[in-house]
This record gives structure tokens, sequence and C-alpha cells, in this order.
């Protein structure tokens, strides 16, 4: 894994600080496991990709795998 300048751990927080927004705007708040996982991806110990892995195995594990209609 790359080491993160600063303007890039910057622009990491702003992007979760808007996606905070945008879930609270809604009513909820993240569990104190997503907001590690957030900070994991800011301090460049995640990518993109592995969070979006980290998310799906922490969902899958609390609540199970999502079943869609066609799938």
């Amino acid at each position: 894994m790359p080491v993160l300048t600063d303007h890039d751990q910057e622009v990491r927080a702003r992007e979760i600080e808007n996606a905070l927004a945008s879930v609270r705007m809604e009513g909820l708040e993240p569990s104190a496991e997503a907001k590690a996982l957030f900070e994991h991806y800011v301090d460049g110990d995640l990518t993109a990709e592995d969070l979006d892995s980290a998310f799906a195995r922490h969902l899958e594990s609390k609540h199970g795998p999502v079943r869609l209609p066609g799938n």
C-alpha cells in the first residue's frame, strides 16, 4: 500500500465527511465499526476497493447475505 500524502488524506477525509453528512441527513448514524473502517481508509490503510470489500464483509456478518429479486 503506497503512503498517502497529506493532500491525499485531506481528500479522503472530505469524501468521508460528505458521505457521513448525507447519511446523517437521512437520520442515520454509522456504527463504531463503520467509523473505524472510514478511519482506516483516510489513514491509507485501505484502498477504496478494500473499503468496499470490508463493508460487504461487515454487513454480511451482521445482517447475512443480501438477496435481491432476480439474484
